[in-house]
């Protein structure tokens, strides 16, 4: 999560902590008499700064500051806390592949996505599937797995995320790339393959959504795409 913040910004919270301790030394040496060396500053920014990333202190940190309407709620000035369990709905356009390879097969069919009108398209095929996150200062992880084995889809699990942060004109968003597994017995299928996809959150339904992208089977020109939807 550290990473929607640009590298400037992490000076001027490192100077300010550095003038915060060292204010605090000042008036605890004065107020107490207690002696505290000004090399020990470096170390106690660091403890803070250390601290502060760890998960049990800032998620109740920024669940506070939602709950308390005279405080800027960091989930909207930062960055939403995902952290959870989240059931995710896949709309992916397979079923179009499909329609497309059994009007080739046919021969006397005819059918061109190109050109046709949207509703000769056959519906896009959906999935039910469950979803972890595991969020912190230093990284993001999403799993996802297929509890009810309905699809060949068996799991997937992310191995870059970027998060980006909230501007005037976007909202906050996940971009990531994932490796997925399949259970398949089809020997021209794809039982492990990358994939990546980019998520928009909306704070009031508390909802990531957005595309999908994955190279299974690209080398047979029908690697899939679609649409993905995660409600917590």
């Amino acid at each position: 999560m550290y990473r929607i913040f640009p590298a400037r910004s992490f000076a001027y919270l490192v100077a300010m902590l550095a003038v915060g301790v060292f204010l605090a030394i000042e008036l605890v040496t004065d107020a107490f008499g207690i002696e505290v060396r000004i090399l020990a500053i470096p170390g106690i920014v660091w403890g803070i700064l250390l601290a502060l990333s760890f998960n049990p202190i800032w998620r109740p940190v920024w669940a506070f500051t939602k709950s308390v309407p005279w405080l800027p709620d960091l989930n909207e000035k930062v960055f939403p806390d995902l952290n959870g369990e989240w059931d995710m709905k896949l709309e992916s356009n397979w079923s179009r592949q499909e329609q497309l390879l059994d009007a080739a097969c046919e021969g006397s069919k005819t059918f061109d996505p190109r050109t046709c009108d949207a509703d000769e398209l056959a519906p896009l095929k959906s999935m039910n599937l469950k979803a972890a996150i595991e969020q912190s200062w230093w990284s993001i992880k999403i799993t996802v797995t297929n509890l009810a084995a309905d699809s060949p889809i068996k799991e997937s699990k992310t191995f870059i995320v970027m998060p980006r942060r909230k501007t005037a004109n976007e909202p906050a968003s996940l971009c990531y790339f994932y490796d997925q597994t399949n259970d398949t017995d089809n020997q021209a299928d794809d039982p492990v393959f990358s994939a990546a996809a980019c998520l928009t959150y909306s704070g009031d339904r508390d909802r990531l959504e957005g595309t999908f992208w994955t190279a299974r089977q690209w080398r047979r020109a029908i690697n899939t795409a679609g649409r993905m939807v995660l409600t917590r």
